[in-house]
């Protein structure tokens, strides 16, 4: 029940993480174009391209994975994954495609993992004749921090310096981590194993 105050508090907690992994991913899906250009001298297609490819191969294995270990804990594995990605990209310059690669494919792991398991957390936690205003709620969180972030870390990277994309991506990382630790609702349920074995018996 969304009503109910510690469900509620989840609730603010996970749309807090959904903000802040946006201001995370999508700095660098909107900065990279300028930053592949002005700091690593290559070009932005490919590596957003094995971004993409790894976020399509992943999530497949993902869904598995989530439905044995649970959809919070499969979330904090890809911000961690996230934060590794963009902590790595912090130290990559010119010269490096290969090694700007890894990050992006680390990158597009991490995104997946998080985006197959964070909105059914949100359904999970909501009545059935709520789930299109959480839905809603959960959006606006979304697309609010995607407007923001090419903004704020235009004005980042402006003022401090261009090599600031990742380090800015790298503290959202972290403010989504902390967020999500503190989630307590909205996680999978599987199936007790006594269940699995009377299904089993009537099949």
């Amino acid at each position: 029940n969304c009503f109910e105050k510690d469900v509620k508090k989840s609730f603010i907690l996970i749309l807090l993480a959904v903000a802040f992994w946006y201001m995370a991913y999508n700095a660098v899906s909107s900065k990279f174009s300028v930053y592949a250009g002005t700091v690593l001298d290559t070009g932005f297609t490919m590596p957003l391209m094995i971004a993409n490819a790894a976020a399509i191969v992943s999530y497949a294995p993902i869904g598995i994975l989530s439905s044995k270990y649970g959809r919070k804990s499969m979330v904090i594995v890809g911000v961690l994954i996230l934060f590794a990605a963009f902590l790595l990209g912090s130290f990559v310059r010119a010269g490096s495609a290969i090694l700007i690669w890894v990050v992006m494919a680390l990158a597009g792991i991490g995104w997946a993992t998080i985006s197959v398991n964070s909105y059914p957390m949100v359904v999970e936690m909501s009545k059935s004749g709520d789930i299109g205003k959480y839905t809603g709620i959960y959006y606006t969180a979304a697309m609010a921090a995607q407007v923001l972030t090419p903004v704020l870390s235009g004005i980042v990277m402006d003022v401090l310096n261009m090599t600031a994309l990742f380090p800015y991506c790298v503290v959202f990382c972290i403010l989504a981590l902390i967020s999500m630790i503190f989630v307590k609702h909205g996680d999978s349920k599987p199936i007790p194993k006594e269940k699995l074995e009377v299904f089993e018996e009537m099949d």
